[in-house]
């Protein structure tokens, strides 16, 4: 005797639904994602251990390059109260269009007097100028400014101050740097370094580990 056959359904899938899912959840991280502003010049900082990763929020990013030129990274949520406190406290004669360019400057590496013209050049042709950095000898420090400005717009929110040195750079430089935070007394700042892998058997791998496994 035969056997009876078994008729098969469909094995077609309708994935719009999913299709619909996928495409939303794309569009809700490309809407709400934060993107790394590019940084002024290259800047190789030493090597460290370390399992912490540098604040992308509220992050006012100091860079020394390896020629001892100082540079400023703004992230986009304190960007615009920044530059209306150094207007006020600087008593700058801006424009709102002054204001609208800033904004759109992913980093400053000029002293004052060149700011709004530097400002107004486009994106793509700021990295093809030589450009002196912020000044910050001993008589005329002009990131005390920046800082200082910093501090009074982000009063009420945790600012977070980094400072990015090259490996060749001088401690001149550094130590001119620390001097502008202390003159606003900051004494609290991340260092930021290219992160080694932790070598096994130390404590800091143990920690890890036991983090890892849910602290067992």
């Amino acid at each position: 005797m035969g056997r009876a056959k078994i008729k098969r359904g469909s094995t077609n899938v309708d994935m719009t639904a999913m299709c619909d899912v996928a495409f939303l959840l794309l569009s809700f991280f490309i809407l709400t994602g934060q993107f790394k502003p590019s940084e002024a010049v290259e800047v190789n900082p030493p090597s460290s251990v370390s399992n912490k990763h540098a604040p992308q929020k509220d992050a006012f990013l100091v860079s020394i390059d390896k020629d001892d030129r100082v540079f400023l990274n703004l992230t986009d949520d304190i960007k615009g109260d920044i530059w209306d406190e150094l207007v006020k406290e600087k008593n700058l004669n801006v424009s709102a269009q002054d204001r609208k360019d800033f904004m759109g400057t992913d980093f400053i590496g000029v002293p004052f007097s060149q700011l709004l013209q530097f400002i107004k050049i486009p994106s793509e042709q700021k990295k093809n100028i030589k450009m002196p950095g912020i000044p910050i000898d001993s008589t005329n420090n002009e990131l005390e400014a920046w800082i200082s400005a910093a501090s009074t717009a982000g009063q009420g929110k945790k600012l977070n101050f980094l400072i990015k040195g090259d490996n060749s750079s001088k401690y001149f430089a550094f130590g001119r740097v620390i001097d502008a935070f202390k003159k606003n007394d900051i004494f609290k700042y991340n260092l930021v370094t290219n992160a080694e892998d932790v070598p096994p058997g130390t404590v800091l791998y143990e920690e890890n580990l036991k983090a890892q496994h849910g602290g067992k």
